[in-house]
Order: C-alpha cells, then sequence, then structure tokens
C-alpha cells in the first residue's frame, strides 16, 4: 500500500513538474505582498491589527492561486494546449497567462501598500530612476566623443 501511494504521488509530481516554476512564482508574489501588506499596516496602523486571523487569509489566498494554476494547466494539458498551440506557438499559454495575471495583481498589491506605507509614488520614483540613467548614459556617451 505504501508504494502505492509513492507511486501515486511521484507521478503527481512529475505531471505538474513543468508548472513548478510558474508556481513557485506566483507564491513568491504571494509573500512579497503579505510582507509589504504587514509593512504597511505596521506603519500606518501598529501592530494590533496584525491578527491570525487575517495572516490565515494567506494561506487561503495560496491554496486559492495555486489550484487555479493547476486546475487550468490540467484543462490546458488535456484540451486547450494544442488549439492554443497552433495558434501562437506557446505551450500552455492559458496557464502562463493566468499566472502573469496573477502575478499582475499581487504587484498592483505591493504597489498600494509600498505607496501606503511610504507616501512615495512608486512610478514617479522609477520615471526619476531612468531620467537619472538617461543623463549617465548621455555624459558616458559624451566623454567617449572627445
Amino acid at each position: 500500500m505504501k508504494q502505492h501511494l509513492i507511486y501515486f504521488l511521484t507521478t503527481i509530481f512529475l505531471f505538474l513538474a513543468p508548472m513548478q516554476g510558474l508556481m513557485i512564482a506566483v507564491g513568491m508574489a504571494i509573500i512579497l505582498d503579505t510582507f509589504f501588506g504587514i509593512y504597511r499596516s505596521v506603519k500606518v496602523k501598529g501592530w494590533v491589527f496584525i491578527t491570525s486571523r487575517r495572516l490565515s487569509e494567506i494561506i487561503s489566498k495560496m491554496l486559492l492561486y495555486e489550484l487555479c494554476i493547476i486546475c487550468l494547466y490540467v484543462m490546458d494539458f488535456y484540451f486547450l494546449s494544442d488549439l492554443t498551440f497552433k495558434l501562437f506557438s506557446i505551450e500552455f499559454m492559458s496557464t502562463k497567462m493566468c499566472a502573469i495575471i496573477l502575478i499582475f495583481i499581487e504587484g498592483v498589491s505591493i504597489k498600494e501598500n509600498f505607496e501606503k506605507a511610504t507616501g512615495y509614488d512608486v512610478w514617479a520614483l522609477i520615471k526619476k530612476a531612468l531620467g537619472r540613467a538617461k543623463e549617465v548614459k548621455d555624459s558616458v556617451t559624451d566623454l567617449i566623443e572627445k
């Protein structure tokens, strides 16, 4: 009986192996969002608002997102992959799009948490950094030309 369980779990693991990277990426986005959410909560409201009830929502979110990717991968594997591969030449495109959307959602949440905690506008900081990079590039180009 133990041997059958090992075979079954090995089969499941090997079936899901191609999606391992996507599942890790989504999981890391959730963990990063959680850290930024805790940081914002502590910075804005203090430690009082961090409760086990609120932290347990992370588990359900992680489970829901990962199960969404797994279910879509199964549908993609058996039904959708042939169609999307013929149209776009990308294997498991539906699963990858779902993972990208989930990571984007978490990224927006991270941005909002950072802005509420620090008061800085993320896009303004990025534009400022890119502007400085352009100035440095222009300076280096001028030095090389002279």
